[in-house]
C-alpha cells in the first residue's frame, strides 16, 4: 500500500511538472525550466552571478556627478563578465539606459533586466501573446 501511494505521489509530481512546463511553453512539451522552484544550485549560482552583473551595471552608471551622461557598457568601470549562458544587452542614448541578461540555455527563457532607475525584474517571456502590427494611413 505504502509502495502505491509513493508511486501515485510521485506520477503526480511528474505529471504537475509537465503540466507546467506544457502551459509555459504554449503546449509544447521541452526541459523543465531552470530557474523555477526546483532550480539546481548549479543554476542558481550562474542567476546570482546574472543578478551581481545588473547591480554592478548600475552602480557603474549611478555614481558620478549629479548631472550625468549614462556610458557605454565599455566604459564602465568594475562590471564583472557575464555568466556563462546568458546574453547581454545593453542600449544607452547617454540620457538613459537599458540592459537586459538573457538565459539562453533555459527553455523558459528566463531574463534579467533594468534601466536608470535602477529597479531590477527577474521574469519570463508572456506565452501566447500576438503581435498585430499597427494599421498605417
Amino acid at each position: 500500500m505504502v509502495k502505491q501511494v509513493m508511486l501515485v505521489t510521485l506520477s503526480l509530481s511528474v505529471m504537475t511538472s509537465a503540466f507546467t512546463v506544457r502551459a509555459q511553453r504554449g503546449g509544447q512539451l521541452g526541459p523543465p525550466c531552470l530557474h523555477s522552484q526546483s532550480e539546481q544550485p548549479n543554476q542558481k549560482a550562474r542567476r546570482e552571478r546574472a543578478i551581481s552583473v545588473a547591480q554592478q551595471i548600475n552602480r557603474a552608471e549611478n555614481t558620478g556627478p549629479a548631472r550625468r551622461r549614462y556610458r557605454s557598457l565599455d566604459e564602465l568601470p568594475n562590471v564583472p563578465p557575464t555568466p556563462a549562458g546568458f546574453r547581454l544587452q545593453f542600449n544607452t542614448d547617454g540620457t538613459t539606459y537599458t540592459f537586459s541578461l538573457k538565459d539562453t540555455l533555459d527553455f523558459c527563457e528566463y531574463a534579467i533586466f533594468s534601466d536608470q532607475d535602477q529597479a531590477i525584474y527577474e521574469a519570463t517571456p508572456r506565452i501566447g501573446a500576438r503581435l498585430v502590427p499597427a494599421e498605417t494611413p
